[in-house]
Parts: C-alpha cells; structure tokens; sequence
C-alpha cells in the first residue's frame, strides 16, 4: 500500500516500536536492525517516536537513495541562496521583534515588508513574536565523533550498525566513502555517533577501543579530529501533527516544526509559505 505523505501523517498515531510489533515483526528484528538503524534517524532505540514519523521516513528511504551533498550539507543553503536577488540576504544581523508588517533588528533598524515569515525552531520563534507560545519540544542529543584513517573500514556508502544492545556506538559512517570529497587524498574520514550528550574526557578512547572490537588493529592508526556535542539534535516527534504553515496575527511561522524534524519538512513547509503569500 504506497500512501502519500499526506495519507501517513492523517493515519492512527502510535509508538514505532508498537507499529513495528503490529506489522509482525519479530523481536530480533526490532532489537538487532531497527532500534540501531532507527536509534540513528530518531536518535533513540527505544522506538518511541511516531509511527507516522516511521512511516514517512521508511517511505522517503524506499523512494530514493539517501544522499550528501559532495562538498558538504552547507551546500544546501548556498544552493537556495544562489537562486535570489543580490543583497537580498543579510547576515549577522539579530532580530529583536517582528510583526506581521516589519522586522525590528537589535541594532535599532526597522525593516518594512508586506509579509513576514519566521522560519525557525520552535522556542525561538516563540521568543520573536510575541504572545506565539507553541508547544516546547523534548529535545534529543547525539554526539559524533570524527576520526582520520589511511583506509576505510567499510569500502562502501553504507552505515555499519551497532544491533547489539551494548556499548556506546550507535552506528558508524565513512563519510568519504559517500563522498571523496570528505576527505584528502589518500585518508578516510569516520563518523562515529553515540546517542545522548557524552562528554567524558576519555570518550575518544573509549569509542575507539569499542571500535577495535569492529574492525581490529587499523584502528590504532586513527586520528581523532574532533567531538560534536549536539544538545537540540532533534525534538523528540512522540506524537505529530503536521500543519504545514501557521498563521499567527498576521506572521507566516514555517519550519520543520510545523511538518516533520527533517529537511524535507522544512524546505515543503516553506514552500506553502511561498504559495500561500503568492496566491493572497
């Protein structure tokens, strides 16, 4: 039954985990491929995100190949940005206030427009229009972990999953793998994440002795580059409902909160932005 996105997030909202168990399958299945591979996507192996979220992702992943841009996810923006008038996008400048005819910077400089559109999470947007109070999200972390190797560990784009319940790894990607371009001549660049804000002084270590147990000996020939700790990775999406745009005294509010945690949400929620100011 191939249903469209539309169809997925107006079905019956249930966990993942209780989805999954629904659909038959087995305890293996569940422990050993989808809380590791999903424990990625939602970054929890609990299953406990939305079936609809589930369903859609599963969806998208059956649809096409998933895919990094060769130089870098900052791509995406710069490609956006491209399409646009010149000067028509203003950096480094903090907005105090908007309101649904003008946008007040911190510098003191008002700006006049004929619509307003504020696309960002969620807790910010509440903090730039006043009175706009939506719901606060759980917010999920993940560290990563990114080692230089003389070799790939994998020799192919694939993700290399962590099924047994134990350890800190969740999964491990060699970025260069996907792309050369991740990387110099002659070295792989290694992802590694770990699920939650790990901060020990001794993580690489750790992470890199469990690697060991992976891949053997050519992991003491790796060099630790740097940890990202990301707090606000992903809200936690237990439950969905997907509007698409709202509308508050007159502001357009658009952004992955309004749809789905992911960048298909926000970049179809800011095209109903686009329609709905182009169509009156």
């Amino acid at each position: 039954m191939d249903l469209s996105n539309e169809q997925i997030f107006k079905r019956p909202d249930q966990s993942t985990e209780s989805y999954l168990r629904g659909c038959g399958f087995s305890d293996s299945m569940i422990d050993v491929f989808f809380r590791s591979f999903y424990g990625g996507i939602f970054l929890e192996r609990g299953l406990k995100t939305s079936s609809r979220m589930f369903e859609f992702t599963f969806r998208m992943f059956s649809l096409g190949s998933a895919t990094v841009p060769a130089m870098g996810m900052g791509e995406i923006p710069k490609q956006l940005a491209s399409a646009l008038p010149g000067n028509s996008v203003r950096l480094n400048c903090e907005v105090a206030s908007v309101r649904r005819d003008q946008v007040s910077l911190l510098n003191g400089e008002i700006l006049e427009a004929s619509h307003v559109v504020v696309a960002a999470e969620a807790s910010a947007t509440a903090e730039l229009i006043e009175g706009f109070a939506p719901e606060a999200p759980d917010w999920r972390a993940v560290t990563n972990l990114y080692f230089s190797a003389d070799f790939s560990p994998l020799n192919e784009a694939i993700i290399a999953l962590n099924g047994t319940g134990e350890g800190l790894v969740n999964n491990v990607a060699v970025m260069s793998d996907v792309s050369s371009q991740y990387a110099p001549d002659g070295k792989s660049l290694v992802s590694v994440s770990v699920l939650g804000l790990c901060g020990q002084l001794d993580l690489p270590a750790r992470v890199l002795q469990e690697m060991r147990d992976w891949f053997g000996d050519q992991v003491d020939d790796w060099r630790h580059l740097r940890t990202d700790q990301i707090r606000h990775a992903l809200p936690s999406q237990r439950k969905t409902e997907p509007r698409g745009v709202r509308e508050f005294e007159g502001i357009l509010v658009c952004g992955d909160h309004v749809v789905s945690a992911s960048i298909e949400g926000a970049i179809s929620s800011g095209k109903i932005a686009a329609e709905k100011i182009l169509t009156g």
